[in-house]
């Protein structure tokens, strides 16, 4: 066996996937499954591969670990599990919010006091948050703010930075930090909530949450009906959200952070191949059908919501697309 980097002593990297235990397949394959099925290692090993995968079209082609897992027979099986996106860091990480040992972060944080129950930054991204942008509060401590002109993977944009450290500060200013799902059940920012020692507010019924950690001691998960409700169900935690997040910090520390992610991915991605019944055999024979429903959902969908905007349109009304700059 050739080695050619050890993590933390637990797992071995090696050179050849005929030496390995477990092949992990990167990539989007919700969109373009044939980029994992075509695959001449998966082809060659389907019981070693498992997956790793950020992307917002789940689809649990094989076992591994997916960042919008949903719950499903995968996942109520044990074949797939949900973690932390890795491309929080590196190259297009937010300055103010990186790791590890992030004094930009201690800065922004000792000089914001909390003006905010609860907020919420991002683009329109799901129907959910259509909906959130077109709710009135009518209250200054409640922050839910579009920024679908801003992108987040482009990091050329002239004023990156000072919508980062804006960001920065509108977390730090919170004492709640809704995280509503975006075009996948999961989300990059109930990480950073949590990173940011912030007490998190998941809205997202279909997401299923990464295993490890104490959920129940400082997570508040709200179904997406009730959104309208936000103040209301906020605000009798207030006296918590402090304890809370920093309750999320912690578990951030232990599960989530960056000297773990490697380790855990593996760990999971293995725990995935050796997942309850029915076998992987049955899983693979069913890939051709999981393609057609998925395939055929997003076309009925996408049908629904082209015929759903005309007919808005039509009629003069408002629809939920649009969105409050």
């Amino acid at each position: 066996m050739t080695s050619r980097a050890v993590s933390s002593g637990r797992h071995e990297l090696v050179d050849s996937a005929d030496c390995a235990n477990l092949v992990p397949m990167l990539g989007s394959f919700g969109l373009d499954p044939e980029l994992l099925l075509d695959n001449a290692v998966y082809k060659q090993f389907p019981e070693k591969c498992a997956v790793y995968t950020e992307d917002d079209n789940y689809l649990p082609l094989a076992p591994g670990v997916y960042c919008s897992a949903t719950d499903d027979r995968s996942t109520r099986a044990g074949r797939v599990f949900s973690f932390t996106y890795v491309s929080r860091n590196g190259r297009y990480q937010n300055p103010y919010l990186s790791e590890p040992n992030n004094e930009e972060w201690a800065r922004v944080e000792a000089s914001t006091p909390k003006r905010y129950l609860c907020s919420f930054q991002g683009g329109s991204t799901s129907i959910l948050r259509k909906r959130m942008f077109n709710l009135r509060f009518n209250r200054p401590d409640v922050l839910i703010e579009n920024t679908s002109s801003y992108y987040h993977w482009d990091d050329s944009q002239p004023d990156r930075q000072d919508r980062q450290r804006r960001y920065a500060e509108v977390l730090a200013g919170s004492h709640f930090v809704l995280c509503p799902r975006g075009a996948g059940v999961g989300s990059i920012r109930f990480f950073e909530t949590m990173a940011a020692g912030v007490a998190p507010v998941l809205i997202s019924d279909g997401y299923v949450l990464p295993p490890g950690p104490d959920w129940g001691s400082f997570l508040i998960r709200i179904p997406e009906r009730d959104i309208a409700k936000l103040p209301a169900i906020l605000e009798p935690l207030l006296s918590e959200a402090g304890t809370r997040g920093k309750l999320a910090r912690r578990a951030f520390d232990e599960y989530f952070s960056m000297t773990h992610e490697f380790d855990s991915i593996v760990d999971l991605a293995a725990k995935a191949l050796q997942h309850g019944g029915p076998p992987e055999s049955a899983f693979r024979r069913e890939q051709p059908a999981m393609i057609r429903r998925r395939r055929w959902k997003s076309s009925i969908r996408n049908a629904a919501r082209g015929a759903a905007l005309t007919a808005l349109k039509l009629l003069r009304l408002r629809n939920p697309y649009q969105m409050n700059r």
